[in-house]
């Protein structure tokens, strides 16, 4: 892990005892489009969230966990679409990455990411 990386990521740890949620457990850090860190954690509720380090954009909005471990909402926010949609999505983890995947228009549109955990 480089200076970079340890820098950006005790920031996120940093900014995460901020968070407004009353207690939240953090999942991780991941790395969108190789230079966006985002803070994935969870809260006593449930849901799960996905924070853009840089400006506290908000890409999961809340989703919850399913019986097959995979989590989902339709609260989802997409950083390059305006702040009024909302995407139904879905988000898998595995050991090194988080896979989201995004839908509007009834499912009929659907875009995915893989970031990278850090």
């Amino acid at each position: 892990m480089n200076k970079l990386t340890s820098t950006a990521i005790a920031l996120v740890l940093g900014a995460a005892s901020f968070a407004t949620s009353v207690s939240a457990e953090i999942i991780g850090v991941f790395l969108r489009n190789g230079s966006e860190f985002i803070l994935v954690r969870t809260t006593d509720e449930g849901l799960m969230y996905c924070t853009r380090v840089g400006d506290g954009f908000e890409m999961c909005g809340g989703i919850t966990e399913q019986d097959d471990g995979s989590w989902s909402g339709s609260s989802m926010k997409h950083p390059d679409m305006p702040s009024f949609m909302t995407f139904n999505g879905k988000v898998v983890f595995n050991e090194t990455a988080m896979l989201l995947e995004g839908c509007a228009i009834g499912n009929a549109q659907c875009e995915s990411e893989i970031w990278p955990r850090q």
